[in-house]
């Protein structure tokens, strides 16, 4: 059997457990009375038609489940790749797993959590994104809450973040447009480049630069071992500047000023680098 397909009644928005062994996962997000699952083996596999043949697709309660059989693992087991897809009413929330491939969801679903051990992660829009790679991109559109996200080896690109955005990568560069909460990004070799700062933001990477295109409130403490460290504030902001480079320079197109009074719009700005330069401008 290289191909099965079941069809769940779900009138509102459907809990989803996806886990495959490696391939491709792909949830739509789209007004409908049902949830409706294909499995496939694109290459015709005969290990991945078995595990296709004894998957266990069902509706256990509110969450529908689509898992493999329980077998005993083996460092020698393999399965032809795997495509999942689902198609779900709005809202719903999902986790995603896959041992080996990518995944991927189109249109607006509630919480998702997608973990792969080896590929990519694309989710389009969320109310909360949960998002672990061991090597491979995380890309993701918009985020109504918090995102937390970890690559090993892989670039972190988010679109806007509603709440709190957690990101951490060990060999990549993270992106995100705007972050309306807190925002906490550590990178161990790899860039950090952020549109808009929000309430408190905190940057460390060991080899990389950090830029924060706008910051107008809250706080902003950056540090990187090696690279530099770029900051913009607008006009009519105070910023209240903690600067320290061990062999840059620091370069700042802020006048001084006095000290902002009671309800003016003020930033704080602790940056530090060790060999890399820092500079305050003008957003």
């Amino acid at each position: 059997m290289n191909v099965r397909n079941h069809s769940f009644e779900t009138s509102g928005p459907a809990r989803l457990r996806i886990e495959i062994p490696n391939g491709q996962i792909a949830v739509t997000a789209a007004e409908s009375a049902t949830t409706d699952i294909e499995l496939s083996a694109p290459h015709g596999d005969s290990s991945a038609c078995a595990w296709i043949a004894d998957a266990e697709i069902a509706q256990i309660g509110d969450e529908i489940v689509v898992r493999g059989p329980r077998v005993s693992f083996s460092l020698f087991r393999s399965w032809g790749p795997i495509h999942a897809k689902v198609r779900t009413p709005p809202g719903g929330d999902a986790c995603l797993s896959i041992g080996a491939g990518g995944i991927e969801t189109h249109g607006r679903l509630g919480k998702v959590t997608a973990n792969t051990g080896a590929g990519s992660v694309r989710l389009d829009d969320c109310a909360e994104a949960d998002a672990r790679t061991g090597a491979g991109s995380v890309e993701i559109g918009n985020v109504s809450g918090s995102v937390d996200t970890k690559t090993g080896a892989g670039k972190v690109t988010v679109g806007h973040v509603g709440g709190d955005a957690r990101i951490v990568t060990a060999a990549g560069d993270a992106r995100v447009g705007d972050i309306a909460g807190r925002g906490k990004f550590t990178t161990a070799h790899g860039s950090v480049e952020i549109d808009r700062a929000g309430e408190a933001l905190e940057v460390f990477t060991a080899s990389g630069n950090v830029d924060v295109h706008r910051a107008d409130r809250g706080r902003v403490r950056a540090k990187t071992v090696s690279g530099s460290v770029t900051v913009g504030v607008p006009t009519g902001v105070a910023a209240l500047l903690d600067i320290s480079t061990l062999s840059g320079r620091v370069r700042s197109d802020l006048a001084s000023s006095g000290a902002p009074n009671d309800g003016e719009a003020r930033v704080e700005l602790i940056l530090s680098t060790v060999s890399g330069n820092v500079n305050v401008a003008r957003a």
